[in-house]
């Protein structure tokens, strides 16, 4: 490729370097250029947000917009929407193993990709501080501006099949934000003998177990500003897709 005469005759003017300090130049530029192809590619992730959006990438899920992000510890859960289409994945951090340069941390699931269509049911299943989960529900009436969403818990089973917990069926309130979506946040029962036995404790545990944790019955009620109902919906959310990067 030929530059323009004009550059060219800019070129020739600059000053020309000894070849001691051209190479010096090299290697003080190389470190930048290599940081920029880094940031291109998003590799490493440096938070669980980035891994979840570059796994998005790769599946050509974007642009999108970040909902909701929701964890503690390890696992995080990540919600975002983009023009026609709603993801949630979970993200898990992991150690270096002692190796150096395994500075790739952050491991991505995409469990729903879904279409931006009538009303969807999407369940948050990573628990907050307080031990919550959530749900978040898109859709609906235009002039629907509270909710009720009833979701319907599995039981738990173990690594080794013991079950853990007894099938339970949890409410929550929520009001539509701004973005158009309702948030519904579920508190742990504590009516357990044993607490850690509640489904909801249990449930962002279905990351580490294969099987149709996410497939749960739900009831969900929508009210106008009065308090009247205006639409209701039943029906099982979706089951696990989980896309992956190998």
């Amino acid at each position: 490729m030929k530059l323009p005469e004009s550059v060219q005759n800019v070129w020739n003017r600059l000053p020309k370097l000894p070849r001691k300090w051209r190479i010096i130049r090299n290697l003080a530029v190389l470190p930048v250029l290599l940081v920029f192809a880094l940031d291109l590619l998003e590799w490493p992730s440096l938070s669980a947000y980035g891994a979840f959006h570059r796994l998005e990438g790769s599946y050509l899920l974007t642009p999108s917009r970040l909902v909701l992000q929701v964890g503690s510890g390890r696992q995080t859960i990540c919600l975002s929407e983009g023009e026609s289409w709603i993801t949630m994945g979970s993200v898990m951090e992991y150690d270096s193993g002692g190796k150096p340069l395994d500075i790739d941390k952050f491991r991505a699931i995409l469990h729903y990709v879904l279409p931006k269509e009538g009303t969807v049911v999407v369940p948050i299943p990573a628990a907050d501080e307080d031990d919550c989960i959530y749900a978040a529900v898109w859709g609906g009436p235009e002039e629907a501006v509270s909710g009720t969403l009833e979701l319907e818990l599995a039981s738990f089973e173990n690594f080794i099949g013991e079950q853990t917990s007894r099938p339970e069926t949890c409410t929550a309130q929520a009001e539509r934000r701004e973005n158009g979506w309702f948030i519904f946040q579920f508190a742990p029962h504590e009516n357990h003998r044993n607490p850690d036995a509640c489904a909801i404790r249990l449930f962002p545990w279905w990351t580490f177990s294969p099987g149709d944790r996410l497939e749960n019955n739900y009831q969900l009620t929508l009210f106008d500003v009065n308090g009247k109902q205006i639409a209701a919906q039943s029906g099982i959310t979706p089951p696990d897709q989980m896309l992956m990067r190998w």
